[in-house]
């Protein structure tokens, strides 16, 4: 009769201390969980926005020195991107890849290292610019991209498809890239800051004439 109490004890010690056990893992396995499905989704964004610019730039090099390779490549990768969930494009540039590792110009950037336009080297799409973009209706004329020899007063009138990308396999094609920098959210919300910036770009040879 006397050991019924003390067994009760120690089974209510027992369960005190396996609720105090779970207090302390339970944050952390949250922890894990919440970093397995950052990381996963962070992973398989990366993959999509790898996948866009190298889209973007298969259209950009078919297209070569038509008026609208601009115009296609920005619609092609918004649509890649799209799939990214409550991602942001902050800027796109189609450029020159005259650099042996592919990279944009220096003149491509300010100070600061926001992207920009700069003559004979790059176009810079805004965010503003890529949904003026695809909304526009380009396919028989277009007034952000006229099709003339000079780009005169277009979007893409720093490197223009028409006078600055070489066609002529003799001449040497030019190397063009699509370069992309978007801003994506934590998908949980369990960690410090709003989010991520990912930034990825595709260069590839202008098509033959």
């Amino acid at each position: 009769m006397s050991r019924r109490p003390k067994l009760s004890r120690r089974a209510e010690d027992d369960r005190g201390v396996a609720l105090i056990e779970m207090a302390i893992v339970a944050p952390l396995l949250a922890l894990l969980v919440a970093g397995i499905v950052e990381f996963g989704t962070l992973w398989r964004d990366n993959l999509s926005a790898a996948t866009s610019t190298r889209a973007a730039a298969r259209v950009a090099s078919n297209l070569g020195d038509d008026y609208l390779a601009d115009y296609e490549a920005v619609l092609s990768l918004n649509s890649g991107l799209a799939s990214i969930n409550g991602a942001t494009i902050e800027g796109v540039l189609v450029y020159r890849a005259a650099a042996a590792n592919g990279e944009p110009s220096s003149s491509c950037f300010d100070g600061a290292g926001n992207p920009r336009s700069w003559s004979g080297e790059c176009n810079f799409y805004s965010a503003a610019d890529v949904a003026t973009i695809v909304a526009a209706d380009c396919t028989v004329s277009c007034s952000e991209f006229p099709n003339n020899t000079t780009c005169a007063g277009a979007m893409s009138a720093a490197f223009c498809p028409q006078t600055d990308r070489v066609t002529d396999q003799a001449a040497g094609l030019t190397s063009v890239g699509v370069w992309v920098r978007m801003s994506r959210p934590y998908m949980t919300g369990m960690f410090p800051g709003t989010g991520v910036t990912i930034t990825d770009r595709t260069v590839m040879k202008v098509e033959p004439a």
